[in-house]
């Protein structure tokens, strides 16, 4: 039901979830729901590969020097100490580390001097999350990328390298770092399409039904797609940047790769864009039917008190009963056709209103579903 749909809550930035004022920068402090951590190495040239699940953190630092691209994937943040001791083998701020495990950063990029840091968000539909804050560190010869959710969202892209599919075993760190943000891009496409149904299905609910609860379904819409259309945005920002800085880490031959990822963030922000307006026409179409709906009723009801105000006019006039023998009192009172004469009077004078009301087109309804609309605009048409 909509109700229940706008009465659930969504975390959407976990801002509140931080160290306590005045802290010291780069404490840490554990996610809202934490999930154990599983480490994943994949490391490989255009030849070899080296893909297997870690245990232990020492010596992470001369293992990955001995292949071209090693590609860590931490999945699920719940091993803090775990985590900080990666960082430290690979020589990654405290700044940096806090940011990854207190998960409330926008999409952005940062440069340090032997890497870069870089957030995405991931979507979710679920009840609780609308999107998931995924951290991405590109190194010299190594890439690293954190989530905490248990679902592993990059595997097409491990597929792709164990498999040898497209160029990804061919390129550097900067072309995997690209597959990870296109992949998180693409995500977006079904999101955006399960919007436009939703819409439609809304649609259908405002023009053929006016149900009530259509309205909160429609705002619950816009309102998701107003977060997702930010965070969006935020990541169009994020691509510009990588694209066009001078330090940024991707190289020549993967900018053009990161161009047509920018492109295609692009166009699902114009097609949010396009379903964001789509909602606030269908509110508008919404409020305009119920009040062209109360209209008509109004209207009813006026030509059916209007109607009766004659016969109670005559019913009252009649019903005075007078002396009868004074010669200024109604001669109607004793006449044998007198009462048939009241009656006809009453039904002439609400006959000549309804034809008054007929001729000024008080009768024609408005159209009230969707194929009487079409059907009047195909009139227009022709």
């Amino acid at each position: 039901m909509p109700n229940k749909l706008l009465a659930k809550r969504r975390i959407r930035y976990n801002i509140f979830h931080r160290p306590p004022p005045g802290s010291s920068p780069g404490t840490v402090i554990e996610p809202i729901d934490p999930t154990p951590t599983r480490l994943v190495l994949m490391a490989y040239d255009h030849e070899k590969l080296d893909a297997r699940t870690l245990t232990e953190v020492p010596g992470l630092s001369e293992l990955v020097k001995q292949h071209q691209v090693s590609w860590i994937s931490i999945i699920g943040l719940g091993n803090v100490p775990l985590i900080q001791k990666l960082c430290q083998e690979l020589g990654i701020h405290r700044l940096t580390v806090e940011d990854i495990i207190n998960q409330y950063q926008r999409p952005k990029v940062e440069y340090f001097d032997t890497y870069s840091f870089i957030t995405v968000h991931i979507p979710r539909l679920d009840a609780r999350n609308e999107s998931e804050h995924v951290s991405i560190i590109i190194g010299q010869n190594f890439v690293v990328s954190f989530q905490n959710s248990p679902v592993d969202y990059m595997e097409s892209i491990r597929n792709r390298i164990q498999k040898k599919v497209g160029q990804i075993r061919h390129k550097g760190c900067d072309y995997l770092c690209y597959a990870i943000i296109d992949a998180v891009i693409d995500l977006y496409f079904p999101i955006a399409e399960f919007f436009a149904h939703k819409l439609e299905l809304a649609e259908e609910e405002v023009v053929h039904a006016l149900k009530p609860a259509a309205i909160l379904e429609i705002y619950n819409i816009g309102s998701r797609l107003n977060y997702f259309h930010r965070i969006l945005w935020s990541h169009k920002e994020l691509l510009s940047q990588l694209i066009r800085d001078p330090e940024s880490p991707i190289t020549e031959d993967v900018i053009v790769y990161m161009r047509d990822c920018y492109d295609h963030t692009i166009q699902i922000l114009d097609f949010l864009e396009n379903q964001k307006d789509s909602s606030k026409t269908l509110i508008s179409l919404h409020l305009s039917l119920q009040t062209h709906h109360s209209n008509e009723v109004m209207k009813f009801l006026t030509i059916i008190t209007a109607t009766f105000i004659p016969m109670t006019f005559i019913t009252g006039l009649y019903g005075m009963n007078f002396n009868r023998e004074s010669k200024w009192n109604m001669p109607e009172l004793d006449w044998f056709y007198g009462y048939p004469f009241a009656l006809s009077l009453m039904a002439l004078s609400a006959g000549s209103l309804w034809l008054y009301f007929y001729r000024r087109r008080w009768f024609a309804l408005a159209p009230t579903t969707r194929g009487e609309l079409e059907n009047g605009q195909r009139g227009l048409d022709d």
